[in-house]
């Protein structure tokens, strides 16, 4: 009776504590888990074609992760050596190159389509010797992938081999600077990307007849010369001072720049790209040398393409100047010989004159900004919009007697010529007289003035109520410009 109670395998049906057929338990369990199997107890994922298999492993992203399939089944070994996006990171430089290796054999015993993909990531503490540099590139050469990405640490000096049917190649190679041979070319190399390079191989790039894109990053040298006639995109990024700047492109269609640490004093720039559609200009003022007047500094300039806002929104693309601007400590002896003008220092280092939306980011603790954006306007007489952002600090100091933006008292009085101006938004507005005086001038400069959007910073419902209601008597003499004055909480203020 005892042994009619026990549980018997269902394949061999003996005993279960003395069965050794594999069988997987009793009956209910067995139907669940042999559910994937057919009658005859065939893998069925392992039957699959080999595109198929091959999909899935490419879905894991990862060839390291593809290769340890192959301890599920003899099915799946080497499949891994056969994956369009061939992911290889954070191997050390033995794994590296065995699993290199491994691909090059299979390549030549079985020729085959070649990778869509192969990025090789090795942790940036690995440092890999002149000879593992060399093994590596000559690898990617023999596999021909169509992209290449290589992000490795080392301190050499290597040749590139010629990568026939390469259409893109990322190289993030940190310390190693790249030679190219006396012969060879590149012809089916379209985008480039260079990042933390020292140097860049102008030889590499003139072998580079096709090339369309061209990215470089983290420039550390002070000078760069980009001559490339069938280039459409370009993006520069100088962490060094900038000296000298040369761009000859003139089927260019997007430029993206970014000088990090500014240029230097005798910076120059050689600017040959009048087709740029998409631009994207930005240039720090590291030194914080250039200044308007005794409160003023200049910190950053961007010029960019933007689409047209509001009522504009008809008009083509616009090109839009911002400045970012600070507060700074006056030195009376060393000011006058370190000071530069903010207009020189723009058109020095800006590529394009043609401005049609200027936007002033102040950052003030109080002082009066009225005669700087006079100045402003002055240079940029052709806008179509205007915004000036009033980026205030939390404590706001009051103005010594002597200030030079109280002894400067008759910008009120003046008028610029802004026959275009259609739009203005001021934001940060605290609601005091010098403000009003600002908006005043410009709306008697300003014949075409359509619009104009006001922000408040203050809270206080007094010095909003003060503020709308002189604005309000302002805006009777001027019945053609629609007014928009909101909290800072994005409530709009309605008159009474």
């Amino acid at each position: 009776m005892a042994r009619a109670n026990q549980r018997s395998c269902t394949r061999c049906h003996r005993d279960l504590p003395t069965c050794s057929c594999g069988g997987v338990g009793p009956a209910r369990r067995s139907a669940r888990l042999c559910r994937g199997r057919d009658p005859g107890g065939a893998d069925r994922i392992s039957a699959l074609p080999d595109d198929l298999l091959l999909q899935i492993l490419n879905r894991l992203g990862c060839a390291a992760a593809a290769a340890r399939t192959g301890l599920l089944s003899r099915r799946w070994r080497g499949l891994w050596t056969r994956l369009p996006d061939l992911v290889l990171r954070e191997m050390n430089p033995g794994s590296l190159h065995a699993a290199l290796a491994r691909l090059v054999a299979a390549f030549e015993l079985e020729p085959r389509a070649r990778p869509r993909l192969l990025n090789i990531r090795a942790p940036s503490y690995r440092m890999f010797s002149p000879a593992q540099i060399a093994s590596l590139l000559n690898a990617a050469a023999m596999l021909q992938p169509e992209n290449l990405t290589i992000a490795v640490a080392a301190a050499v000096l290597v040749m590139l081999p010629s990568l026939d049917g390469t259409r893109s190649m990322t190289l993030d190679v940190q310390g190693v600077s790249l030679i190219t041979p006396q012969f060879g070319d590149m012809p089916d190399l379209e985008s480039l990307s260079l990042h933390r390079y020292d140097a860049v191989p102008f030889s590499l790039l003139r072998r580079c007849s096709a090339l369309r894109s061209l990215s470089i990053s983290y420039w550390r040298l002070d000078s760069i010369t980009i001559d490339l006639p069938l280039l459409e995109e370009l993006v520069l990024s100088a962490t060094a001072q900038l000296r000298r700047v040369v761009i000859k492109a003139p089927r260019l269609k997007k430029l993206t720049f970014g000088a990090i640490e500014g240029v230097l004093d005798d910076f120059s720039l050689c600017y040959m790209a009048s087709e740029v559609e998409h631009l994207s200009w930005q240039c720090a003022s590291g030194a914080s040398h250039v200044h308007f007047g005794d409160i003023w500094s200049l910190m950053t300039v961007t010029m960019k393409t933007s689409e047209p806002q509001g009522q504009l929104q008809r008009c083509p693309t616009s090109n839009t100047l911002s400045l970012n601007i600070f507060e700074w400590q006056f030195d009376q002896e060393e000011g006058a010989a370190l000071s530069f003008d903010f207009e020189h220092y723009i058109s020095s280092c800006c590529p394009i004159a043609n401005i049609s939306a200027l936007e002033l980011c102040i950052n003030s603790s109080g002082h009066v900004y009225g005669v700087l954006v006079l100045h402003l306007l002055e240079v940029y007489t052709l806008i179509k919009r205007l915004k000036v952002d009033l980026c205030k600090f939390q404590e706001r100091r009051e103005c010594s007697a002597n200030c030079p933006c109280i002894q400067l008292n008759n910008w009120s009085n003046q008028t610029v010529s802004l026959t275009h101006l259609k739009e203005m938004e001021i934001k940060g507005v605290r609601g005091e007289d010098h403000e009003i005086d600002i908006l005043k001038v410009i709306l008697r400069s300003a014949a075409r003035l359509e619009r104009v959007t006001i922000t408040f910073k203050t809270k206080s419902k007094q010095h909003i109520r003060h503020f709308s209601n002189k604005l309000q008597r302002i805006l009777k003499a001027h019945p053609y410009v629609k007014c928009g004055i909101y909290r800072c909480s994005g409530e709009e203020v309605v008159f009474a």
